[in-house]
């Protein structure tokens, strides 16, 4: 790739303007123009539309695609740099379904930065099936999911068990924990979130799936603001209402029958870069510690 065309096109993307990009990098306008004409050549398609008396560009299809490539390949020209300055670091590249990087992991990272402040962790936030291709391809160092599925280039464990719970508001009746059968549950007033084909079947002998719930979430976040009525439950896994109850006046039930268990999956690389071996053992004495100190 063409590096100077690449700081130049991104320079007139956010200055909106041939004349104040080149003004950003001290050089000419004439400079810009040829090294824009350049990366156009060298890519066969034109980015940025050209007209006379035109103050604003304007980019076209092709250079509206070509911004986040730009972006992409500036960050890692910089990372680069900076490599070969300060030399090798200690780097992961750590992703978790939703509700685990919200709810469960926050300490975990805080621990982590402060045990090894020399380490730079990049976090994502997948679904789990997007996370077990992005440790397969070698992209992601370490992930947790909730879901496990045979890859020949990944090593999956069981992480942990958490139960599934029952969240609904705290009320003067009943504000201590109690068990629950799912027959004292009005299917109506379900907050529902789909956890997996297990959850599905427990949850489908119990209430009618041919009459879904009244409300749909495909996301934990939403849960603890729209438990208004004392009557409305959500099932979760116990870290989702140990948050909800740090944030509100939530009580938090067990079931019985209850449904299947929520499994955690610690998913890594058969084959781990040379250049993270190092990284994972101390994520892995962090997680370790602060999996002994989780609540069930």
């Amino acid at each position: 790739m063409y590096s100077l065309g690449v700081e130049a096109f991104l320079a007139v993307v956010r200055a909106q303007s041939i004349s104040r990009a080149a003004e950003g990098l001290y050089t000419a306008q004439s400079t810009i123009s040829h090294r824009l004409k350049k990366l156009e050549q060298i890519l066969g398609a034109t980015l940025v539309e050209r007209g006379k008396g035109k103050k604003e560009i304007r980019l076209t299809p092709t250079g509206e695609e070509f911004v986040k490539l730009a972006e992409r390949w500036d960050s890692l020209l910089r990372e680069t740099q900076i490599l070969k300055v300060q030399g090798p670091k200690l780097a992961l590249s750590v992703g978790a379904v939703d509700s685990l990087n919200t709810c469960f992991f926050p300490p975990l990272y805080r621990l982590i930065s402060r045990q090894h402040p020399q380490m730079m962790l990049q976090i994502r936030t997948q679904h789990s099936e997007e996370l077990l291709e992005e440790v397969d391809k070698g992209l992601v160092d370490v992930a947790f999911v909730l879901r496990d599925r045979s890859l020949p280039g990944v090593h999956i464990e069981k992480c942990f068990v958490k139960p599934m719970v029952v969240l609904r508001l705290a009320t003067p009746e009943h504000p201590e924990p109690r068990l629950l059968h799912p027959t004292e549950l009005d299917p109506n007033q379900e907050l529902y979130i789909f956890w997996g084909p297990l959850y599905q079947e427990w949850h489908d002998t119990w209430w009618d799936p041919f009459c879904p719930s009244r409300i749909r979430l495909d996301s934990f976040h939403l849960i603890s603001s729209l438990l208004q009525d004392p009557q409305q439950w959500a099932i979760v896994p116990s870290w989702v209402a140990n948050r909800a109850l740090k944030q509100g006046n939530f009580s938090v039930h067990r079931l019985s029958p209850s449904p299947p268990d929520a499994v955690c999956y610690k998913i890594t690389r058969k084959h781990p870069k040379t250049c993270t071996l190092q990284s994972l053992k101390y994520f892995n004495d962090c997680f370790d510690l602060q999996r002994q100190n989780e609540p069930d």
